[in-house]
């Protein structure tokens, strides 16, 4: 679908504005730009290229959650539960396990708690073998209804050599960690405010883990405050529940948008996948398209009072 036939089929004219922003952001961009928004009370949509399969890079460790909290109702995981880090765990990358001494005695829940909260990719392959493997969580992830969403492997990279006299070599895959698309991870996060996931118990705790994610260099980036995890939104700034992916060429975020007063939630999934610039500092493109999409998104339903809280220069006339 054009920019333009977008514009038609959303009607308003903000809502126009707002598709001829992010039709001029993709076309000003080093790969491929993907997105979908919907306002949850109204139903109103931003879209752009929603159905294209992107990498989710780390943003997929949200389903691998929902695979968690599935099995726990089954009474295969309980979440209590101990569990101890070997060497043959620890994964390099984000986190915080891989940089910590083998023997760490944590649960299943902490687990969940460090995959989500600062991405630990340590966790995130403790808690792939204890589903069964990817297979086992894409097989999960269908009985739950999201087909499209697809776990490809563990993580392959070596644990720093902080802990590890000997780090075994880095063996990382040439897929990407995770396949979807922005319309089924925006739905998954959709179907976590609705109390749809595994049940409403297990929506509202995997919800309040994702309030206390701690990266804000993607979609929040330019937002002049976000909320702490235990406040609502505020005039000066939405609140967040999220899970970012980060990757050399690729950006994705997930997450739900509440905003203040009668101003209602939004579902989100932005990426930026494909791209040239492959560096992971936080002045990548990739971090730049998403902060620059975080703005539209909030633009098309800040409710006000008083102007759009992001910072100058980042929203672009048109939204």
């Amino acid at each position: 679908m054009t920019a333009a036939e977008l514009a038609i089929s959303l009607g308003p004219d903000a809502a126009s504005q707002a598709v001829a922003a992010i039709a001029g952001l993709a076309a000003a961009s080093g790969g491929h730009v993907g997105l979908l928004a919907r306002h949850l009370e109204s139903g109103e949509q931003l879209a752009w290229k929603p159905d294209d399969v992107i990498g989710t890079a780390s943003a997929v460790k949200v389903a691998i959650y929902a695979e968690v909290m599935r099995q726990r109702r089954l009474g295969r995981i309980d979440l209590d539960a101990a569990v101890v880090t070997e060497e043959a765990d620890l994964a390099g990358g984000s986190g915080v396990l891989s940089v910590l001494r083998p023997g760490l005695r944590c649960t299943v829940a902490d687990l969940c708690t460090l995959m989500i909260v600062v991405s630990d990719n340590t966790a995130t392959n403790m808690l792939i073998d204890l589903l069964g493997g990817a297979d086992a969580v894409n097989e999960g992830l269908d009985a739950l209804g999201y087909h499209h969403i697809r776990l490809n492997h563990k993580i392959g990279y070596a644990p720093p050599p902080l802990v590890v006299a000997s780090p075994r070599p880095s063996q990382p895959s040439s897929e990407p960690l995770g396949t979807a698309t922005p319309a089924e991870l925006c739905r998954l996060l959709a179907d976590l405010h609705a109390g749809s996931v595994v049940d409403a118990a297990a929506s509202a705790e995997m919800i309040s883990t994702l309030r206390h994610q701690q990266s804000q260099s993607l979609v929040p980036r330019s937002y002049l405050d976000v909320a702490d995890p235990a406040d609502p939104p505020g005039p000066d700034g939405p609140a967040v529940a999220s899970k970012t992916g980060s990757v050399g060429g690729c950006r994705v975020e997930t997450g739900l948008l509440y905003l203040p007063g009668d101003g209602g939630t939004v579902a989100y999934c932005a990426a930026a996948d494909h791209l040239s610039d492959r560096s992971m500092t936080v002045l990548s493109e990739g971090n730049e398209i998403l902060g620059r999409l975080g703005a539209i998104i909030l633009a098309r339903w800040w409710p006000g009072p008083g102007p759009v809280p992001v910072r100058q220069g980042w929203l672009p006339a048109s939204a």
